[in-house]
């Protein structure tokens, strides 16, 4: 009779093991799936001219010095750079990205980002994504010899074309001439400016912008750029005809990626201001992006 008691004492605690594993097995799948559709955090840096000339720094200008700091700060936390593109393949696609993802963005397309800025980011092995100004881009590749200095000159075609197939640099649209504060904000529709007729405008400025890319054989851009960070529904709206899968902005905040296409419109970045250090402007953002992830 001991015996019998002493083997069913015995099976009772081989199925509550089994038990206690399902339970468990179970609640740590629930956790996989769960982090799986967790938001990625990825903070992502807007910058512009890059220059010890002129102005620097500045609001809108560093230095070389100040950008290698900002690589090296980087790479010492073990930060990999994305590009937009990596984001829409994550989104869209079901690819992954690195265990800290961060992007650095150039505005404008001014030539100091190809004097300056591509080398530093082919030393460091790492990428950005570069929104030049169409017409810009086209002033300045219209002689062989160009004025090429380093605060006021633009990237040229060949110049443009370079970094593209390098890998290193990813181009997006940033309009072909809407890079005024008058009469319109960046791509806004102008006051007394009727639906039709902003549409119209909109959609060719955008498609001479994407026209350019294509005669550089540069691949089409899947991102635009809102010239001054001017953005609307009605200019979202109007994105999405075009067929652009993201959108950048100038509101600041850690990106927050899932997988749902919405999450690439109006990406949040922040601005480069060359008056801080590397330690003042990343300590604060990734401090704020590695909380979010904890």
């Amino acid at each position: 009779m001991k015996k019998h008691h002493r083997w069913e004492a015995g099976l009772l605690g081989c199925l509550l093991a089994v038990a206690a594993f399902c339970i468990w097995r179970g609640s740590y799948a629930v956790r996989e799936t769960s982090k799986a559709d967790t938001a990625v955090l990825v903070p992502v840096a807007m910058y512009h001219s890059v220059t010890d000339e002129g102005d620097s720094p500045g609001q809108y200008v560093i230095s070389p010095s100040m950008l290698e700091s900002d690589l090296q700060y980087l790479s010492e936390r073990g930060y990999t750079t994305v590009t937009v593109n990596d984001l829409i393949a994550y989104v869209v696609g079901g690819a992954s990205l690195p265990h800290k993802p961060v992007m650095l963005t150039f505005d404008d397309g001014y030539y100091n980002n190809y004097c300056n800025a591509y080398p530093l980011l082919q030393k460091y092995d790492m990428r950005a994504v570069l929104s030049p100004v169409g017409t810009l881009t086209e002033q300045f590749s219209e002689t062989d010899d160009p004025k090429e200095h380093e605060v006021w000159s633009y990237c040229t075609r060949a110049e443009l074309k370079e970094m593209a197939d390098s890998g290193v640099i990813e181009m997006q649209n940033h309009s072909y001439d809407f890079h005024e504060l008058k009469p319109r904000r960046g791509c806004l529709r102008k006051s007394g400016e009727d639906t039709e007729a902003y549409r119209a405008v909109f959609m060719s400025d955008t498609q001479q912008a994407q026209d350019l890319f294509a005669a550089m054989d540069i691949a089409v851009p899947s991102c635009y750029t809102y010239p001054y960070g001017a953005l609307n529904e009605e200019t979202e709206e109007l994105l999405s005809q075009c067929g652009f899968t993201a959108s950048l902005s100038c509101e600041e905040g850690v990106a927050s990626i899932v997988r749902d296409p919405a999450c690439l419109r109006r990406i949040r970045r922040f601005n480069r201001d060359g008056r801080v250090t590397s330690e003042q402007f990343w300590g604060a953002i990734l401090e704020q992006t590695e909380e979010g992830d904890s």
